[in-house]
């Protein structure tokens, strides 16, 4: 049975990206997704005909149905499906200084609550930082990696920390490791799930370039043709103070016997 009025999340302050998303799907399944489209891109549609003026008020009232009454105002003067979704697009999508104070307050004040799923906590994440870039403030890898760790709960304290510690960590990955933890278990076995979600990424290998050789996926510590070069190379020295040694001692040889037969 699909959803009623009643239970469609309606759109209020502070989400507007997830209900952007649900509302494009809904006009999507009713045929109605083109209304939102601006003109100049739907040059298949003639817009002077009664079936679409029709359509275009079903859209505009599907729109409006699924808007909080508080937040109704905004399109109160709207008279087609796009003036009210570019309304709205405007008042909860621009990158005014009242939307990036809420968006930033929430960064700040996003914190894992307790009983949360991590997969549900990891969502609500990704949806910050999407309106972190949507108004004109993206985050780097390396502060998503920093935030999302320092939002977590005490249950995964352990292996934050040792993501934290691990060299070349990388978002995807600390992600694939705390999807693997169950907030539930006790130390010890969080623990032990920590040092192996360490292990293995200390297994994938390194994906820098060495200093040495120049060659990619190993350090310069683990490079074969520095450790071979340098085994050849004591081996030269040895070799070269061999003859050393050997030639001297052969010159003083026929010094002593030259000498004697004199």
């Amino acid at each position: 049975m699909s959803p009623s009025y009643a239970d469609t999340v309606k759109l209020v302050e502070d989400n507007y990206f997830h209900w952007e998303f649900n509302m494009r799907m809904k006009l999507s399944r009713k045929g109605l997704l083109a209304h939102i489209i601006k003109p100049e891109f739907d040059a298949l549609s003639d817009r002077s005909t009664v079936q679409w003026k029709t359509n275009d008020l079903k859209a505009l009232g599907v729109i409006a149905g699924d808007v909080s009454l508080t937040y109704q105002v905004y399109i109160r003067g709207a008279t087609t499906a796009a003036d009210s979704w570019r309304m709205l697009e405007e008042q909860f999508n621009r990158n005014t200084l009242k939307n990036r104070l809420i968006v930033t307050k929430k960064l700040h004040n996003f914190k894992m609550e307790s009983g949360t799923r991590f997969a549900v906590h990891v969502d609500q994440f990704k949806e910050i930082v999407l309106q972190m870039e949507t108004i004109g403030e993206p985050l780097d890898e390396t502060r998503q990696l920093v935030l999302l760790l320092g939002s977590l709960t005490d249950e995964y304290r352990m292996i934050s920390t040792v993501l934290e510690n691990t060299p070349n960590m990388t978002l995807a990955y600390a992600i694939q490791a705390l999807s693997g933890v169950d907030a539930s278990d006790e130390s010890s076995s969080a623990q032990q799930k920590a040092f192996v979600a360490k292990k293995s990424y200390d297994k994938r290998g390194f994906n820098g370039k060495c200093f040495y050789c120049k060659k990619t996926g190993h350090k310069e510590t683990e490079c074969r043709k520095k450790k071979a070069d340098e085994e050849r190379g004591q081996v030269a020295r040895e070799t070269s103070d061999y003859a050393f040694t050997a030639t001297s001692a052969m010159g003083k040889t026929e010094w002593l016997v030259d000498s004697g037969a004199s």
